[in-house]
C-alpha cells in the first residue's frame, strides 16, 4: 500500500519537474507511505512514491523494474494473485529481483502491453513508464478501491494518488469547478470523473489509459461485472449459497495475506461479522478486531453487538466508545483528508476506527461493498417492487412497503416519486439525489445555478444497461457512483490518513460478477434484503446478528451530531457576509434551514451540511496561498 505521484512532459526532451518538486509531491503524501521513498526524475518522466511495507517489507521498493531497466512502475495497493502470475511469468524465462507483489505489473506488461492490468486481481492504482516507447501507461482497479487522480494540458500529464501532491508539485492551481459544486450539492459527493477542483479528473475505475506521442492515445475500460459471466447461477437457492460462500472464502484468504499485523474492522452488523467469521476458519490464531461507537448516536451505536460477535468468534477485540465532543478538530481533520467533501458524517468515524486499529495491526479487512452487490438498501426494495408490479398509480404498494421497513415520511414520498415513474434516470435521482428539483431554485443564487445535467452521471453509467430489472440497474449504479466516489473514497483517504490498509472481500471482482448474475429474489425477497447472504451465514454469524434492524453507520443523527458538534459554527460559516459575497446561495433560504436543524428532516439537515462542507472546502483548498505552478497548470 503506497501512495504514487508524478508526471510525464508533452517533449520527451525535458525533464518535467526540479527534484525538489517531486520530493515535494510525494512528501505532501508521506501518511499513504511511512516507510520508504522513491523517486525515478529522467528527460520526459518524473516518478515517485511513498511506501507501507505490507509485502516483503526489507525487500520491495519502489519503483520497480524490469531486468534491463526499461519498464518502470510505481503503484499503490495489493495484487492478490501476485504468486501465481510470478510462477507463471518465471516459467516464460523472467527473473525477478524482489518477493514483492509490484513486480509482477512491469514483468506482465513486457508480455502483454497495457492490457497487463487485464490479468490483475487486486486493489490498485499503477503508473507505469516505457522508456522505450516514452509512453506511460495509468490504471485504476475494477471497483475504484484506489483513487488515481490526473491532471492533463498541452505541457504533459500529471497523476497522484491524492490531490495535494499536484498542488505540491505547482502543478495545478486550486479553483472551484461550477459544475462539479452543483453535483456536489446534487448528490452529496462529486461523481467521477469531476472532482471540485477544476482541471483534476479521477481515471473511472477498471480504466487503463496511454498517454504518448504528448496525447491521451487510447483510453479503454477493461472490465465490467458481465463480462465472463459465471455459468449456471439461478439454477437453485442452495447451489448459489455455497457458490457464494466459496467466493467469499477465497476473497477473504486472498486479502489475508500479509507480512505484517492484520485485523478486522468489525460494526456488529452482517457484513462485517461474516468476514470476521471467515477470518477466523483461516486462520490459526485469535483474530484482531476493532469497533467505535459514538454516544451521540444511539441509534446505531453497535458496540454491544460487535462485542459479542468477538467473543463467539474468540477475537482479540478492541472498542472505542467517544463523543464527538471530544474531538473538536475531528471533522476539519477528515475534511483535510478528504480532499473533496463528502455529506456523509460516516467519514468521521472511519478516521477514528482506522486510528484505533493502527495502533495494533497495519492492514484491516472491512465488510464493506455487500449492500451494493447484494441489495442492502431500502432504494434496493423500491427498485425490486417497481419491477415486480410495474408503474403503480398512486404508490400504494410503495406506501406499504416503505411502512414496513419502517421509513420516515419524507422517505416514503422518494419512494413514491421513484416507483411513479418509468425512466432510470429519474427513478436514482428520486432515490438518491439531495437536492430536489424544486429545491435547487430555492436555494441556489442564478448565478451558481450552471447547465449541469445532474442526470448525466446516471446516463453515462445506464449506457449498455437496457433491458436489464430496475434491481440490477439500481444496484450497478450504486456500485459505480455512490460506492466509488463516496464510501470507497472516504475509506481509502481516512485509512490511508493513518498509514493502514483497508482490503474488502466483498469487492472481489468475481464475487461482484457472480453477485450481479443472480436472480432479483436471491438479493431482495419478499421486502426482506440480501437474503441469500443471510442464509449462508447461519452458523456463521449468530442469528440475532443476521436479524436485526440494519443501522447506517453514524448517518441517523446528522442534526443532533452537527450541532453537538459544531454548534453555532454552522451559522459563523454561512451567514458570514465573505461566505455570502460569493454568491453561492439565498441566505434566507439558508436560515430557513438553519432554524430547523436537527428536527428530523434528514434530507434538510444534508442540504445544510453540504453548504457547510462546500464553504469549508474552499476556505481551506481555494482561498489557500497559491503555489507556483509549472506549465501544467490548467488555463
Amino acid at each position: 500500500m503506497c501512495g504514487i505521484a508524478g508526471i510525464v512532459a508533452a517533449d520527451p526532451r525535458r525533464t518535467p519537474l526540479e527534484p525538489e518538486a517531486l520530493t515535494a509531491m510525494t512528501a505532501a503524501i508521506e501518511h499513504r507511505g511511512p516507510d520508504e521513498d522513491g523517486h525515478l526524475l529522467e528527460p520526459g518522466v518524473a516518478l515517485g512514491m511513498r511506501r507501507l511495507s505490507v509485502i516483503d517489507p526489507a525487500g520491495s521498493p519502489q519503483p520497480v523494474a524490469s531486468e534491463d531497466g526499461e519498464v518502470t512502475a510505481v503503484f499503490n495497493g495489493e495484487i492478490y494473485n501476485f504468486r501465481e502470475l510470478r510462477a507463471e511469468l518465471e516459467g516464460r524465462g523472467h527473473r525477478f529481483a524482489t518477493r514483492g507483489d509490484g513486480e509482477t505489473i512491469v514483468h506482465l506488461y513486457e508480455e502483454l502491453g497495457p492490457r497487463f492490468v487485464e490479468r490483475l486481481r487486486g486493489m490498485f492504482a499503477i503508473a507505469l513508464w516505457d522508456r522505450p516507447r516514452r509512453r506511460l501507461v495509468l490504471a485504476r482497479d475494477r471497483m475504484g478501491v484506489k483513487p488515481l487522480y490526473v491532471a492533463e494540458s498541452e505541457a504533459g500529464i500529471g497523476f497522484a494518488s491524492e490531490v495535494k501532491s499536484l498542488l505540491a508539485g505547482g502543478l495545478i492551481q486550486p479553483r472551484l469547478d461550477p459544475a462539479a459544486a452543483e453535483l456536489f450539492m446534487a448528490w452529496g459527493y462529486v461523481p467521477g470523473p469531476l472532482t471540485l477542483f477544476e482541471g483534476v479528473r479521477k481515471l473511472d475505475p477498471a480504466t487503463y489509459l496511454v498517454y504518448e506521442d504528448g496525447r491521451v492515445t487510447e483510453s479503454r475500460c477493461y472490465w465490467n461485472p458481465w463480462d465472463n459471466a459465471p455459468e449456471g447461477v439461478g439454477s437453485s437457492w442452495d447451489e448459489d449459497g455455497e457458490r457464494l460462500l466459496e467466493l467469499l472464502r477465497t476473497s477473504t484468504r486472498a486479502r489475508m495475506v500479509s507480512d505484517v499485523p492484520l485485523g478486522v474492522m468489525l460494526s456488529g452488523g452482517l457484513d462485517s461479522s461474516l468476514i470476521a467469521a471467515l477470518m477466523t476458519e483461516a486462520s490459526d490464531r485469535p483474530i484482531q478486531t476493532f469497533s467505535v461507537g459514538f454516544v451521540e448516536d444511539a441509534a446505531a451505536n453497535e458496540l454491544a453487538e460487535a462485542r459479542q460477535v468477538a467473543e463467539r468468534l474468540g477475537a482479540d477485540h478492541h472498542e472505542l466508545e467517544t463523543s464527538a465532543l471530544d474531538h473538536p478538530d475531528l471533522l476539519d481533520d477528515a475534511l483535510g483528508h478528504l480532499e473533496e467533501p463528502i455529506a456523509d458524517l460516516s467519514c468521521v468515524g472511519m478516521l477514528l476506527l482506522s486510528r484505533l486499529a493502527r495502533e495494533t495491526v497495519t492492514v484491516a479487512l472491512s465488510g464493506q461493498g455487500a449492500d451494493e452487490i447484494l441489495g442492502g438498501y431500502r432504494k434496493h426494495q423500491i427498485a425490486r417492487l417497481a419491477d415486480q408490479l410495474g408503474r403503480v398509480p398512486g404508490g400504494r404498494a410503495a406506501a406499504g412497503l416503505a411502512a414496513r421497513a419502517g421509513a420516515p415520511e419524507s422517505t416514503r414520498a422518494r419512494g413514491l416519486q421513484a416507483l411513479a415513474t418509468e425512466d432510470p434516470v429519474e427513478r436514482m435521482l428520486a432515490m438518491s439525489r439531495v437536492v430536489q428539483p424544486r429545491q435547487r431554485l430555492d436555494l441556489f443564487t442564478p448565478e451558481f445555478l450552471t447547465a449541469t445535467d445532474v442526470g448525466a452521471p446516471v446516463r453515462h453509467h445506464l449506457d449498455g444497461l437496457a433491458g436489464r430489472s430496475a434491481l440490477t440497474q439500481t444496484l450497478y449504479l450504486d456500485l459505480r457512483l455512490a460506492l466509488v466516489d463516496n464510501m470507497l473514497l472516504y475509506f481509502d483517504k481516512m485509512s490511508m490518513a493513518t498509514s493502514l490498509e483497508v482490503r474488502v472481500p466483498f469487492l472481489d471482482h468475481d464475487v461482484v460478477s457472480f453477485c450481479l448474475a443472480l436472480p432479483d429474489s436471491r438479493k431482495v425477497r419478499r421486502g426482506n434484503r440480501k437474503e441469500l447472504l443471510k442464509r449462508i451465514s447461519r452458523g456463521l454469524v449468530a442469528d440475532e446478528i443476521i436479524d436485526k434492524p440494519k443501522r447506517g453507520f453514524f448517518r441517523s443523527a446528522l442534526g443532533s451530531w452537527l450541532q453537538a458538534q459544531q454548534g453555532g459554527l454552522l451559522e459563523q460559516t454561512l451567514l458570514d457576509p465573505g461566505t455570502q459575497a460569493r454568491g453561492l446561495y439565498r441566505a434566507d433560504e439558508v436560515r430557513r434551514l438553519l432554524r430547523s436543524s436537527g428536527a428530523g428532516d434528514i434530507k434538510a439537515d444534508q442540504r445544510l451540511f453540504c453548504l457547510f462542507l462546500l464553504e469549508r472546502w474552499q476556505r481551506q483548498w481555494v482561498d489557500a496561498p497559491a503555489k507556483k505552478s509549472t506549465p501544467l497548470t490548467v488555463a
